[in-house]
């Protein structure tokens, strides 16, 4: 199975970047990724304040998947999901439901065991999903962290092992990638975050022609 790793990662969707790995349509492939905040926030001294916020919301990519051309369709079926064994929580002043109640950002660090995230004495079942994924959009660049016609950050607990996603190609070849996972969340990041977490994602890339 073709692998790709988080070596190569982009902060925005882009018809003009270079491919990192051409693969044919119907190839599965397994995409390795960063949390959210690029893995910078390991332990609980990590000072939420002093990481690098140009590296927010990585995707894995871009992978190019030949005969795909505008017009057409990529088909990508989430085959499997595989998360890091600890997440990470971030909070703020004035973000979210509860910053009102906050003076200053905060972050917490979430062990995963047992298909559980450990919040304190909390056990939070776990339903892993994808934050961002998608391909290059028709115009100009759009960030990892905004949604759109090309998929982008939706950050939607749908797009979890076993769905089937249909994004529309706008560049050639699609310029696909993935990244952003969470742990667990709900309806949306309602505290700004879900519980971001490092994985791994196998999709199978499809072209439908025309469509």
């Amino acid at each position: 199975m073709d692998l790709l790793m988080n070596d190569s990662v982009i902060y925005e969707f882009n018809k003009a970047h270079r491919p990192v790995k051409i693969v044919p349509s119907g190839t599965s492939i397994e995409i390795v990724t960063y949390d959210c905040f690029e893995n910078q926030l390991q332990t609980k001294e990590d000072e939420i304040a002093g990481i690098d916020w140009n590296r927010v919301n990585p995707a894995t990519g871009p992978i190019y998947v030949k005969d795909a051309e505008p017009g057409d369709v990529l088909k990508v079926s989430i085959e499997k999901l595989e998360i890091g064994d600890q997440g990470v929580m971030v909070v703020g002043p004035d973000l979210g439901v509860m910053g009102h109640r906050l003076e200053e950002m905060e972050s917490k660090i979430i062990q995963i065991e047992n298909r559980v995230a450990r919040f304190n004495d909390i056990r939070i079942p776990l339903n892993p999903m994808i934050g961002v994924i998608g391909v290059a959009p028709e115009g100009d660049g759009v960030s990892c962290g905004t949604p759109g016609a090309h998929g982008g950050n939706m950050d939607n607990k749908m797009i979890t092992e076993g769905a089937v996603l249909y994004f529309p190609v706008f560049a050639e070849g699609a310029l696909f990638g993935l990244g952003d996972f969470h742990a667990a969340m709900g309806d949306g990041e309602v505290s700004v975050s879900g519980i971001e977490v490092p994985g791994k994602a196998t999709v199978k890339l499809e072209v439908i022609k025309g469509e």
